[in-house]
This record gives C-alpha cells, sequence and structure tokens, in this order.
C-alpha cells in the first residue's frame, strides 16, 4: 500500500499544480456541500417530496457505486500490470547489471589476451636469438669435425700405406722361400726317382739270380724224383722177396701144427693178421731207411717253392713301383705346371690387388667425402628438425592460445549479443510498459474524468448518502496512493533508462575494444600466416634437402656396394693368401718330415743294397753249397743252410715291406700336393 500510494502521489505530483488545486477545492466544496445537505436534510424530513427525491437519488447512487466499482476493478487490473511492468524492470536492470559484470570479465580477458601475446612476442624474439645461436655453434662443430676427419683420414691412408707396402714386401719374400722350397722338392724328387731306378736294377737282379737258384733246385728236384723212382723199385723188389718169405713160412706151419685142427675162419684171420704185422714192419723200415733224403728233398721243394713264390712277388711288387713312380712322375709334372699357374695367377691376383687397392682407396676417399657430408647434412636436418619442431610447438602453443583467444572473443561476442538480445528485449519491455503506462495514464484519465462525472453526481447524492461519500474518500485515498505509485514507477523508469543509456555507452567502448581487439587479432593471424609462409617454405627446402640426401644415400648405397663388393674380393683374396700361408705352413712340416722319410729312406736303401749285396754272396754261397751238397750229399748243412736263406729271406721281405710303405706314404704325400695345387687352380679361377 505505501509504494502504491507513492506511485500515485508521484503521478498526481507530476500533473499540474491546477489540478491539485482543483481537486483540493473540490473536496473543500464538497465538505461544505454536505454540511449543507445536513441542515437540509434536518430541517426537510418531514416532507413527502424529499422521499420521493430520496428514492431517485438512490436508484442513482447505485449507479454511481456500480460504475465506482466497475472504476475499482480496472484500477486493480492497472495495478496489476504497473507491477509486472515494475518487475519487468527490475528484471532488465539486473540483466543489465549482468551484463556490465560480463564485459568487465571480457574486459580482463583481453587484457590477460594481451599480455599472453606480448609474452609470445618475446618467447618469439628470444627464440629467434637461440637460433641464430645454435647456428652459429652447428658451423663451428662442423669445421672442427671437418678438421678431425681430414686429420684422421690423412693417418688412416698412410697406416694403409705403409701396412700395404708392408704386406707387399712379406708376401714377395714368402713367394720366394716357396719357390726355393719347390726346386729343392723337385730335386729331392728326381733324387729319389734315380734311387728308385738303382732299386728297381737291383731287384731285377736279385730276381735274376734267385731265378737261376730255381732252375737249380728244379735240377735237384727231378734228380731227387728220380731216385725216388729207383727207391720205389727196389721197393717193390723188396716186397716181392718178403711174401715169398712169408709164404714159405706159412706152409712149413701148416706142414707141422696138421693135427691142430682150427677152423678156418681163425686160421685166415692170424695169418692175415701176421701178413699185416710183417708189412707195417716192413714200410716202417723202408720209411726209417729212406727217412732222411725224403725230408730233406721235401724241404728243399718247399723252399724253392716259397722262393719262387717271394720272387713272384717281389717282381709283382717291382712293377707296381714302376708304376707308382710313372705315375708320380706324371703328377710332378702335372703339379710343376699347376704351379706356373698358381705362379701366374698369383702374379694377376697381385696385379687385381693392387688395383682393387688403387679402388679401395679411391672408394674410401669417396666414402669419407660423403661420410663427412652425410653427417653435416644429418646435423643441418637435426638442427633445422629440431628448430622446426620448436617452431611447431610455439606455433601450436600460439594457435592453441589463438583459439582459446577466439573462443573467448566468440564467447564474448556471443555473450555482448545475447546481451543486447537482452537490452532490446527490456528496450522493446519498456516501449511496452511505457505503452501500456501510457494506456494507464489515458485509463486514469478516463476514470478521472468518470470521477468528476460521478463527484457531480455525489455532490448532489452526498447528502443522501453519508455511506458512499466515504467509500468515495478511501477510492480518492487509494487513487492518490496509485498516482504516487505511478509518480515512483516513473522516476525508477527514467532512472533505468538513465542506466541503460550508461550501459549503451559502455557496450560502444566494449564494442570499440572488441574491435580493436579483433584488428589485433587479424594482425596476429597475419603474421601467424607469414609464420605459417615461412614454415611451409622451410618445409619444402627439408623436402629438397630430404631429396638430396636421398640422392646422396643412393650414391653412398652404390659406393658401399662397390665398396662391400671390393672388400669380399679383397676378403677372398685375403683368405686365399692366408689358406696358401696356412697350407704352406702345413706343408713346411710335411717337407720336413718328407726329407726326414727321404733321408731315412735313402738309409733304407743304403741298407737294403748292402743286404741285397749280402743276399747275393749268399746267393752264390748257397749255389756253392748246393753243388756242393749235390757232390758230397751232405744233407744236415744243407738243411742248415736253407734254413739260414729263409730267415735272410724273411728280413729282407720285412725291410722290402717298409720300403714299399715309405713309396706309399710318398705317393700320399704326393696326391695331397697335387690335390693342393687342384685348390690353388680353383681359388685362381674363383
Amino acid at each position: 500500500m505505501d509504494r502504491r500510494s507513492w506511485l500515485w502521489r508521484r503521478k498526481s505530483s507530476e500533473k499540474s499544480p491546477g489540478e491539485t488545486e482543483s481537486s483540493a477545492g473540490s473536496v473543500s466544496s464538497h465538505s461544505e456541500r454536505f454540511s449543507d445537505d445536513q441542515v437540509f436534510l434536518n430541517q426537510n424530513y418531514q416532507s413527502t417530496e424529499v422521499t420521493s427525491k430520496t428514492d431517485l437519488r438512490e436508484s442513482e447512487h447505485n449507479d454511481g457505486a456500480m460504475t465506482l466499482s466497475e472504476a475499482l476493478a480496472k484500477i486493480n487490473a492497472k495495478e496489476e500490470l504497473v507491477k509486472q511492468h515494475i518487475k519487468v524492470a527490475e528484471e532488465a536492470v539486473s540483466g543489465w547489471e549482468k551484463a556490465e559484470r560480463e564485459v568487465l570479465a571480457l574486459r580482463q580477458q583481453v587484457e590477460v589476451l594481451n599480455i599472453k601475446n606480448s609474452t609470445l612476442e618475446d618467447r618469439v624474439v628470444h627464440l629467434d636469438g637461440a637460433l641464430k645461436e645454435c647456428l652459429r655453434q652447428l658451423r663451428q662443430t662442423r669445421e672442427e669435425k671437418d678438421q678431425i676427419a681430414h686429420d684422421a683420414l690423412e693417418k688412416k691412408f698412410s697406416e694403409t700405406e705403409s701396412s700395404v707396402t708392408s704386406i707387399d714386401i712379406e708376401i714377395y719374400h714368402k713367394l720366394e722361400t716357396a719357390e726355393k722350397e719347390n726346386s729343392d722338392l723337385k730335386l729331392e724328387l728326381s733324387s729319389m726317382a734315380e734311387e728308385l731306378e738303382i732299386r728297381l736294377i737291383e731287384m731285377e737282379l736279385s730276381n735274376q739270380t734267385a731265378e737261376q737258384a730255381s732252375k737249380q733246385h728244379l735240377d735237384c728236384v727231378k734228380k731227387v724224383a728220380m731216385l725216388e723212382a729207383e727207391c720205389r723199385v727196389l721197393n717193390s723188389a723188396l716186397r716181392k722177396s718178403n711174401n715169398q718169405s712169408i709164404a714159405h713160412t706159412t706152409l712149413s706151419l701148416t706142414k707141422n701144427d696138421g693135427p691142430k685142427e682150427t677152423s678156418s675162419f681163425e686160421r685166415e684171420k692170424m695169418d692175415s693178421l701176421v701178413e699185416i704185422d710183417l708189412m707195417d714192419d716192413f714200410l716202417e723200415m723202408e720209411r726209417l731207411v729212406a727217412l732222411p733224403e725224403s725230408s730233406e728233398d721235401d724241404e728243399m721243394f718247399k723252399k724253392v717253392q716259397s722262393l719262387e713264390y717271394i720272387l713272384k712277388e717281389r717282381e709283382n711288387e717291382i712293377k707296381a713301383l714302376r708304376n707308382q713312380l710313372e705315375e708320380s712322375e706324371s703328377k710332378r709334372v702335372e703339379s710343376e705346371n699347376e704351379l706356373k699357374a698358381s705362379r701366374n695367377q698369383l702374379i694377376e691376383s697381385e696385379a687385381k690387388l693392387a688395383e682393387s687397392k688403387n679402388e679401395l682407396k679411391a672408394l674410401n676417399y669417396r666414402l669419407k667425402d660423403a661420410e663427412s657430408k652425410l653427417d653435416e647434412r644429418e646435423n643441418e636436418l637435426k638442427a633445422s628438425t629440431n628448430l622446426l619442431e620448436e617452431a611447431g610447438i610455439m606455433l601450436a602453443k600460439q594457435e592453441n592460445e589463438l583459439k582459446t583467444t577466439k573462443s573467448q572473443l566468440q564467447e564474448a561476442v556471443s555473450k555482448l549479443g545475447e546481451r543486447e538480445n537482452d537490452i532490446k528485449v527490456s528496450r522493446y519491455r519498456l516501449k511496452e510498459v511505457e505503452s501500456k503506462l501510457a494506456e494507464c495514464e489515458n485509463t486514469l484519465s478516463t476514470s478521472r474524468e468518470q470521477l468528476e462525472y460521478a463527484e457531480s453526481k455525489l455532490v448532489e447524492h452526498e447528502i443522501e448518502h453519508k455511506a458512499s461519500r466515504y467509500l468515495l474518500k478511501e477510492a480518492e485515498t487509494k487513487l492518490v496512493e496509485r498516482v504516487k505509485e505511478l509518480k515512483a514507477s516513473r522516476d525508477q523508469l527514467e532512472e533505468a533508462k538513465s542506466m541503460l543509456a550508461d550501459q549503451d555507452n559502455e557496450l560502444k567502448a566494449s564494442r570499440n575494444r572488441i574491435e580493436e581487439a579483433e584488428s589485433k587479432l587479424g594482425e596476429r593471424e597475419k603474421e601467424f600466416n607469414a609464420s605459417r609462409d615461412r614454415l611451409e617454405e622451410a618445409e619444402r627446402k627439408l623436402e629438397e634437402r630430404e631429396f638430396e640426401l636421398k640422392a646422396s644415400r643412393k650414391q653412398l648405397k652404390e659406393a658401399e656396394s662397390v665398396l662391400a663388393k671390393t672388400k669380399r674380393h679383397l676378403e677372398m683374396v685375403e683368405s686365399q693368401y692366408k689358406a696358401l700361408e696356412a697350407e704352406r705352413e702345413i706343408l713346411l712340416p710335411k717337407i720336413g718330415t718328407l726329407e726326414n722319410n727321404v733321408q731315412k729312406e735313402r738309409n733304407l736303401l743304403k741298407k737294403a743294397e748292402a743286404k741285397c749285396q749280402q743276399l747275393k754272396d749268399e746267393v752264390s754261397r748257397l749255389q756253392h753249397e748246393v753243388q756242393v751238397i749235390k757232390s758230397a750229399n751232405q744233407p744236415e748243412e744243407l738243411r742248415f743252410l736253407r734254413v739260414k736263406q729263409d730267415t735272410e729271406l724273411a728280413l729282407a721281405g720285412s725291410k722290402f715291406d717298409e720300403c714299399q710303405k715309405t713309396i706309399a706314404s710318398i705317393s700320399q704325400q704326393l696326391k695331397t700336393l697335387a690335390m693342393f695345387d687342384d685348390f690353388l687352380l680353383d681359388t685362381n679361377d674363383s
């Protein structure tokens, strides 16, 4: 009620002073009239005319009350509308305050963004300085690395040259020693071949002597066979004479022992047993008589057969040795040819080695240059990639910050748009409120006119109706209060309009600031685009450098493949050389063992020659003894001589086996030499 009365008072105060005076005058006139009417009523209370007039006035009073109730209902509805308009104005004021707060927050955000941009600019300047310093340090490190690489290359080149010269000298000395050893081995082989030929001649002579001895033995055997035949004839004659004597004895026994009759079967049995016993005794006697001669002849025959068999074996062995000698000579010739070929191949391989070493040197120079260039390019790439990464990180940060600032600005713009829309809505509502207030004023003016009309009618009916006057007073007071409330609402609306004007000014200022921030953002975007263009140029340069690096890498790979091939070839040659050295080292002790074996064989040959001479002497002696035996028929001495001859022949056979073993070992060594020469030829061909 207070607020309504205040608004009503303010509304009434806005009216002209004439109206206020007229309203005051009307109130005073109403009061005067009311007092006069009371006097008049007291005077004319009992008159009938007054009763009729009062009926008419009551009907008019009822009509005025109805109109007043309608006016009060309209006033209540308008008061509710005014309340709603006041609420809308309050909401508009609160929204305006919120907009001011948000504008302040946006200003603070813009200031923070400006500070961040300034810090980013400082960082960019600092990074540019750091990049320049890094590039300067990179140049210094490149120069230092180039100098170090050049010095290292010179050292390695000198070391490789010295090692190559030392290796060449060593190879030359080793080849000379190998040639000398080969010549010595050839001389030894020729001497061994001559010694083997001498041995073969000696074996042939021994075979001839053995054949002569076998012929003599055959003659002896023939003579022994003749003697055996004569002995058999004599034995048969002796048996016949013995049979005749046995028959005479049996006949005399039968005549003397006639009376003793035995069975014919027992007699025949006894006769046969006696005859068998006598024949056995006789044969034993003949065997004992003929035992020394036949046993000696059999032993001589067996020894002769064994000698013939041994001689045949020796002949076969001699033939095998001759074949082996021929094969060894052919192999020696082949090995000499292979040695010549291997020497030629060694000379060619040395020439190829020299060429490959020169190529290797050139390739090493190229490789080192390419590696140094690669290192430089890689260092440049690393530095540029690091710088690009740092720049990319900084750009990403700037982009994020720009995105955040853009998003914040967009949010601020959207919020400003919302606030503008709210302000527009609030303005529209204010306009509606103003229009409604104008309508209310119009309705109030109409209601005032109606009230004045009603007052004019009420003046006539005040005397009659005190109650209606009282109601009218209350309505007047209410109207006054509502007028005051309307005045207060008008003041509030004016204040809100002034606040809105201030907020409009602030919005204009904030818009100007936002436009400035947008212009700054445009400048930053231009700078960002320029930095992007720089980055694209740097990336394009990087791609060109990468393409150059790829081409250089391809060249390096080709050079590395050529180097690998040459290294492999060198490794093959070195491995062949090492294999040759290893085989030479293996062959040197073998050659020493061969020399020892040759010396042993020489000693054995000398011993064998001496023994052959002894055997010849013994054969001649045996021949002489056989002749003596034939002449003197001394079987015991002949047996002793045969036993002695057998032992000596067994010793000679064992020594001959040893000679065969040594010859077999020599042939195996020759085979190994031939295989080694084949291996050398294969390696040279490969």
